[in-house]
């Protein structure tokens, strides 16, 4: 039913956006009975979940996997017939040295297990040997010392709202610094400081105030995980789609049209309207809502929002879902009558210019798995050929990007070096070894030795990168060990990704949590979203699938 003509014609539901959100959200719409039309601005459904195909063999070219929390996601994944998995082999850090002048190689960064009990870097035993050898035992033994604490540190409705402050408070600097800075912003693409801790984990705050301490918190969420009988537990924090994120998407929108809905790409909304007792085009009775759409053609940057190109059509139904990005989303409610005008007066903070570098390559060495899945590098400065070893230079305002002052300290307490990072990239990830179905299927292409690489480049704050596949190689050889030249690499592909991962302060998530509740009254309109679900798949799909279900009550559905 995609091809079909919708000039004129009535819908039971119209989903606006196509990415996880509009998905699930048309999903269930469907599930429920009803026949709904998802319209999208690009050229294809999935959002931030894309694939494309790199030395023959398809995978992910954004999201590869979610952050595990509540039902919602791996329920779908069940009833869709998907399995939801967890990464093969163990990640590291690569960070500096605790001291100036320690570690290994030139510039004294190294390698580092993840913590075996650990959540998003937060430890459940700060004294654990593995916790002790990231951060140091003076930083432990601060760290140990929330099991001391009153519960309510950190926690209270007076406290900072940030990740940063909350585990500051609770455990010091050494863990944010070391621990939790380095993996937050390997996966959400921010800083703690600028996450609002009850939308990057939710719960965790209340938990810690129930349970009299952080670590006892981050065990019971551990416990929780390692019981979850889905595909989705285990030792990892993430999980993903057995054959690749992006058969989720893929089978949302075959579920949506094989329901009897329709999706169209390349086609946006350009205005919203109350139906206002006006009849349809065929004479039908009104409906509640009125859109015009329009055919699109790409921005003036594959970045850039859609344009309209084409005629507008009349879309009438009695059910909306707001989908979109946030700039285009505003832009609808602006029309809706009642609202007030500081409702959609919304500054969405701007994410970091993200770039990924995916090659394919001949390299025996990597057969031996010398980073596991892959690494998360800590932000600090980044070193200038021929820097290696030389001081990170230090901000005018004496803090540079990963807080450090500029005698490489940190503030309030712990210690970091200064010495600059050897590589450009912030993570590197062992595709064929971390998911074994790119290992299968590129051993299936091209015989025994062939991997596949990923590297991370872009950070808050910082110009946007750019990455050639020199930067590339130079970049694994210092953080795997291995050389690999250019004329080995099979097959190498860059994907941009500016700004689509804002962070959620907590300022901004007070602001869309009251557009949330001007918008509740409004009859047969719901708006959903990463910019109003907070960070993560697992999370818009829960908040896509909680709208939804409020859209098919509506009518007593």
């Amino acid at each position: 039913m995609s091809g079909q003509d919708v000039r004129g014609q009535r819908w039971d539901a119209l989903v606006v956006g196509g990415g996880i959100a509009g998905l699930t959200a048309a999903w269930d719409l469907v599930r429920a009975g009803l026949r709904p039309l998802l319209i999208e601005a690009r050229g294809y459904t999935g959002g931030l979940v894309a694939a494309g195909r790199i030395g023959g063999a398809r995978m992910d070219l954004g999201a590869e996997g979610f952050v595990v929390r509540g039902q919602a996601a791996t329920s779908m994944l069940a009833e869709l017939g998907l399995h939801a998995t967890g990464p093969h082999g163990r990640p590291r850090l690569f960070l500096p040295p605790l001291t100036p002048g320690d570690g290994d190689g030139p510039s004294g960064w190294a390698l580092h297990r993840f913590p075996d009990d650990a959540y998003l870097g937060i430890p459940a035993d700060p004294l654990a040997p593995d916790v002790v050898a990231i951060i140091g035992e003076e930083a432990a033994r601060r760290a140990a010392q929330d099991a001391d604490l009153p519960g309510t540190v950190g926690t209270g409705p007076e406290d900072p709202g940030d990740l940063a402050s909350f585990v500051t408070a609770r455990m010091g600097a050494g863990v944010l610094e070391r621990l939790v800075r380095p993996i937050v912003a390997g996966i959400h693409s921010a800083d703690p400081a600028d996450l609002a801790a009850d939308v990057v984990m939710p719960g965790l705050r209340r938990a810690t105030a129930e349970l009299g301490s952080l670590s006892a918190a981050v065990a019971a969420v551990l416990e929780r995980r390692r019981a979850r009988k889905d595909g989705a537990g285990g030792r990892s924090v993430d999980a993903a789609v057995e054959g690749g994120l992006f058969r989720l998407t893929d089978a949302l929108r075959e579920a949506i049209e094989a329901g009897g809905g329709s999706v169209r790409t390349r086609t946006g909304a350009q205005w919203l309207r109350p139906g206002g007792g006006q009849d349809c085009a065929d004479g039908q009775a009104p409906t509640a809502w009125r859109v015009g759409i329009a055919p699109t053609r790409r921005g003036p940057t594959p970045s850039d929002e859609p344009v309209p190109d084409g005629a507008q059509e009349v879309v009438a139904t009695d059910r909306v879902v707001v989908a979109c990005s946030a700039g285009a989303a505003l832009r609808l409610l602006r029309g809706i009558p009642g609202l007030p005008a500081s409702a959609t007066e919304l500054t969405v903070p701007v994410g970091a210019p993200i770039a990924r570098f995916t090659l394919v390559a001949r390299a025996p060495e990597l057969s031996g798995e010398p980073v596991g899945s892959g690494l998360l590098v800590a932000p600090t400065g980044v070193a200038e050929p021929g820097e290696l070893a030389g001081p990170a230079a230090a901000s005018s305002a004496g803090t540079g990007a990963s807080g450090l002052a500029s005698d490489g300290t940190v503030p309030g307490g712990g210690s970091a070096s200064p010495v600059a990072c050897p590589v450009r990239a912030k993570a590197l990830s062992h595709l064929s070894a971390k998911w074994p179905w790119v290992g299968a299927e590129l051993r299936a292409l091209h015989g025994p030795d062939v991997h596949a690489l990923r590297l991370s480049y872009g950070r808050p704050g910082q110009p946007r990168p750019q990455v050639d596949l020199q930067v590339a190689l130079d970049d694994v050889t210092a953080l795997t060990g291995v050389r690999i030249e250019p004329e080995a690499v099979i097959d190498h592909m860059l994907v941009r990704w500016d700004g689509t991962l804002p962070p959620v302060t907590p300022a901004y998530r007070e602001r869309t949590r009251l557009l949330e509740e001007q918008l509740a009254p409004v009859t047969g309109l719901e708006v959903t979203g990463a910019w109003v679900a907070g960070t993560g798949i697992a999370a818009v799909v829960e908040h896509a699938r909680a709208a939804a279900g409020r859209l098919m009550g509506s009518d007593g559905r």
